[in-house]
């Protein structure tokens, strides 16, 4: 199913690098038929698009300060660099993996810093990508924090999440929760393995973790518009990190475990 909500997609880093251009989109960056066009998930989406009504976006949830496990990360260096955030989501003799969406690595892969909540920070670099759902993970060494838990299997439709990121400079720590409101996927081509939520994201969130009610990492953080963001959830990363994942049945945009 393709959702309205992809319309207004925008890549959520710190500066905006030229990207190529892609056969899933055949050079335009936007995909699907009239009257809802969206921006392609396989290249960067840039382009002018349509404006659509926004539904209200909930207030910001006050947070304590930074979860332990969430990171920032800059790609880059300088004014061009790109920044995001991410997520520990392993840890074992001395090196760690962290999750992160693939566009805020994608233009600068070789010179990749990720900033701890702690003060402490450290190069990484790039293990694997997946274009189509804008996923990468990072290795990097091994932090003080605890890895955080991926969810078994993907929400579902009503439940409560809650997304952690960075945000634009000055990295302003921040949480937003929200109930997810359909499932997606990048193309009529892929599964519905995107979980929309109705919550805001930043500039500079991307890459951030999508948390459910236990605390654990159920979806990666891609693109948000109109108070409703969007995260490829665990069945492409728990793929990606070569884990199993607890099925769920997805008809018409609704998830059934």
């Amino acid at each position: 199913m393709k959702s309205p909500f992809l319309a207004l997609f925008f890549a959520l880093f710190c500066a905006t690098a030229a990207a190529a251009l892609c056969g899933n989109c055949h050079g335009d960056r936007v995909v699907g038929p009239g009257p809802v066009r969206f921006a392609c998930p396989v290249c960067d989406g840039a382009g002018e698009l349509p404006d659509q009504p926004a539904p209200p976006a909930p207030a910001a949830a006050a947070a304590p300060g930074p979860r332990p496990a969430v990171c920032r990360i800059e790609c880059g260096s300088g004014p061009s660099r790109d920044c995001g955030s991410g997520v520990l989501v392993e840890a074992r003799d001395g090196r760690a993996k962290v999750l992160t969406a693939w566009h805020v690595c994608r233009g600068n892969r070789d010179a990749v810093t990720i900033r701890w909540p702690d003060g402490t920070s450290g190069p990484a670099r790039v293990l694997a990508w997946d274009s189509a759902w804008d996923l990468a993970v990072l290795s990097t060494a091994a932090p003080a924090a605890a890895p955080v838990p991926i969810a078994a299997r993907p929400p579902a439709v009503g439940d409560r999440l809650t997304l952690a990121g960075y945000g634009p400079v000055p990295f302003t720590y921040r949480e937003a929760s929200g109930e997810v409101t359909q499932f997606v996927g990048p193309t009529g081509r892929h599964p519905m393995h995107m979980v929309e939520v109705r919550a805001a994201a930043r500039q500079g969130d991307s890459g951030g973790p999508i948390f459910n009610a236990r605390g654990e990492v159920v979806a990666v953080l891609w693109g948000s518009t109109g108070g409703l963001t969007a995260g490829s959830h665990v069945a492409e990363i728990r793929r990606m990190l070569g884990q199993p994942v607890a099925a769920a049945v997805c008809r018409d945009g609704r998830c059934e475990r």
